[in-house]
C-alpha cells in the first residue's frame, strides 16, 4: 500500500516484522530510511545507538538460522497517522540481545518517495518472563 493511511501503516509494520525475522535485507533497505537511528535502552539502563547498517547487520545476525514465524508474537498498543508523519508503540518478543527478549518499540514513520519508512525507533529491551 502506498497511501498515508492507517490502514498502509499497519500493514508497512506487518512487512517490517516479516522482513526482519527472515532478514531480508534487501526489503529491509527499502523500509528503513538511509537517516535511520535506532537506540536500545536495555533493563541495566545500557543504551545502544546504531545507523542503518549497523542496526540491519545486527538484525541479520540475530535472525540467521531462525525460523520467522515463531518469531512473529506482536501486541500493537497505538498506531496514528498525521499527514506523512506516522507512529506506532508495538511490543514485540524477539532473540535480539539474548534468547528471546520482550521489546517495547516506538517507531517514527515518514511517508517519503511513495513509501512510508522507519525513520527512528527507541526501543525498551527486557528478558522475556516466558523464555526465562
Amino acid at each position: 500500500m502506498t497511501e498515508k493511511t492507517e490502514d498502509a501503516l499497519r500493514a508497512k509494520v506487518l512487512d517490517l516484522m516479516r522482513y526482519g525475522t527472515s532478514a531480508n535485507m534487501e526489503e529491509l533497505d527499502r523500509i528503513y530510511h538511509d537517516n535511520i537511528v535506532v537506540m536500545d535502552l536495555n533493563i541495566d539502563g545500557r543504551l545502544v545507538t546504531l545507523e542503518k547498517q549497523g542496526f540491519m547487520a545486527m538484525l541479520k545476525e540475530a535472525f540467521k538460522d531462525k525460523i520467522p514465524d515463531e518469531h512473529m508474537w506482536s501486541r500493537i498498543h497505538s498506531l496514528t497517522v498525521d499527514g506523512d508523519r506516522g507512529h506506532v508503540l508495538i511490543s514485540r518478543k524477539i532473540p535480539v540481545g539474548g534468547p528471546k527478549m520482550h521489546i517495547e518499540l516506538s517507531i517514527d514513520f515518514i511517508f517519503e518517495d511513495g513509501r512510508w519508512q522507519v525513520v527512528r525507533e527507541v526501543n525498551f529491551s527486557r528478558p522475556d518472563a516466558e523464555a526465562a
